[in-house]
């Protein structure tokens, strides 16, 4: 066999080394369970041989669609983006449908260009991880006839598949879990972040408490962007202010910023959960080994990625047009409080 002067294979040869047709060979990368083990074996021998990739643009134009699927995520570098990434590598990963990344650090803009990049390459889904797109980018989405899954929350009255919970819900709850203690002096602290929307929405949930049981929200911004230096700042000022009219119990955006406050009470001579009580969000890895251990909320990062990739793979399996038909689902991922040492509000204060 001569090797193509462009330096690649075509799919005819590796079909004729296998002894298959070339139909088969594209059956073994797009439906590989609809081929029989022992041609599997002959054709992977001959791919290896080859060296052959199959073009994605090719395989557009012949099936009308990609074997991709796009994800658009919030932060690569987070853990909980990370597990969610890895629910969906298990579920695609035996399907034939590759997935395909891009990182947009909250910012809406850069979702909209990662949107508009990864529709370029004509995608058989898309899984988003915000539901607040850019007008552009929601304009955008609404034109597009494939199945696209939102994650990570529950918006209301969206056009699209969603997959996770309510943030607002998130807050009321762990507000409640202080207030149900006897605590009236709560605050919540949003990272200075202010492309954290789903913070927002948890403060908005601890707010709406706040206000049913007559007693004052109490809203601050950390104004230091590192999580575990802001999370040190606010006990800082915390521990400057007076006993009789500091928070109680105080609830932060995230569990980085909480634990920069439990690792910092120590210097500034306060005792946790003693003189103040303190939740996070998130149930990181830390939280859990920190003294006090942290109280948090806990959502299940890996099986949003699994059940918004389970969900494709069932709409896809009906065919491009019923996929792009299916009437929205919403389905809900809860997110568990873990109630550890550090959210126990101590008789007294």
């Amino acid at each position: 066999m001569r090797r193509r002067r462009h330096g690649g294979y075509t799919i005819h040869d590796v079909a004729a080394r296998a002894g298959v047709s070339s139909i088969t060979v594209s059956r073994y990368f797009n439906q590989p369970d609809k081929v029989s083990p022992a041609l599997r074996e002959r054709i992977a021998l001959a791919v290896s041989q080859t060296g052959y990739v199959p073009s994605q643009v090719a395989g557009r134009l012949a099936s009308g669609s990609s074997r991709v699927v796009g994800a658009v995520m919030q932060n690569f570098a987070s853990a909980t983006f990370a597990d969610t990434v890895q629910g969906m590598t298990d579920v695609l990963d035996d399907s034939g449908l590759q997935l395909l990344l891009a990182n947009t650090n909250y910012v809406r803009t850069r979702e909209e260009r990662a949107i508009r990049s990864l529709v370029g390459w004509h995608p058989s889904a898309l899984i988003l991880t915000r539901h607040d797109h850019a007008p552009a980018a929601e304009a955008l989405l609404r034109r597009l006839s494939i199945p696209i899954v939102e994650t990570w929350d529950l918006g209301e009255k969206r056009p699209f598949h969603q997959v996770g919970f309510s943030h607002e819900a998130v807050g009321a709850e762990l507000a409640q879990h202080f207030v149900d203690q006897g605590a009236r002096r709560i605050r919540f602290v949003q990272a200075s972040v202010p492309e954290d929307f789903r913070a927002r929405q948890r403060s908005l949930g601890y707010g709406r408490v706040m206000r049913e049981h007559g007693l004052m929200p109490d809203v601050v911004a950390a104004e230091v962007r590192e999580p575990f230096q802001a999370g040190a700042a606010v006990i800082g000022r915390f521990a400057a202010e007076s006993v009789s009219t500091r928070p109680q119990a105080i609830v932060f955006a995230n569990d980085d910023m909480a634990a920069g406050a439990i690792l910092h009470a120590a210097a500034l001579g306060l005792q946790l959960p003693r003189d103040c009580a303190i939740a996070g969000f998130g149930d990181a890895a830390l939280a859990a080994h920190l003294q006090p251990g942290l109280t948090t909320m806990r959502p299940d990062r890996y099986a949003i990625g699994r059940i918004a990739a389970e969900l494709l793979l069932e709409l896809l399996a009906g065919g491009p047009a019923d996929a792009a038909a299916a009437e929205p689902r919403c389905i809900e991922v809860p997110c568990r409080m873990v109630a550890r040492e550090s959210g126990r509000i101590m008789a007294g204060r």
